[in-house]
């Protein structure tokens, strides 16, 4: 019997195919939401704590209320520093900045996989995935 709870606990523990990523320096992702937005309740639920067990203390997570208004003036910091950022998609939401490397505007279930692989590989200088690029603005050089 116990030899039976032991592999039941083995196979519940070691089955997770989440993994931790030592990253080699900090990041702080930054994510604006309005109260009513439905993706946002989700990016919340799902993403966020994604993003803490995949990275630990090498991630900051700090979220913003868009109807804050001091809010606006980061936002706004934020947005002119992004290269083809079209203003039609002002104050829309989720966005979410990974400070110094690039934003998404909007969020589906899963994303919170790619925009990771995007981090990665942004913090390692590789090139970034194409799986988002619609969604994603660049920062400016």
């Amino acid at each position: 019997m116990k030899k039976i709870t032991f592999l039941l606990c083995l196979m519940l523990v070691g089955c997770s195919t989440e993994k931790k990523v030592d990253l080699p320096k900090k990041v702080t992702i930054e994510f604006y939401s309005v109260t009513t937005c439905a993706q946002c309740k989700v990016f919340k639920k799902n993403a966020i704590p994604y993003f803490k067990k995949r990275y630990g203390s090498k991630v900051t997570i700090k979220m913003y209320d868009m109807d804050a208004k001091k809010t606006a003036k980061i936002y706004d910091h934020v947005i002119k520093k992004l290269k083809d950022f079209d203003e039609k998609y002002y104050g829309m939401s989720p966005f979410v900045n990974v400070k110094g490397y690039m934003a998404y505007l909007g969020y589906r279930t899963g994303d919170e996989e790619e925009m990771a692989k995007d981090i990665e590989a942004a913090v390692n200088h590789k090139k970034l995935s194409s799986a988002l690029s619609g969604h994603r603005f660049s920062y400016n050089s």
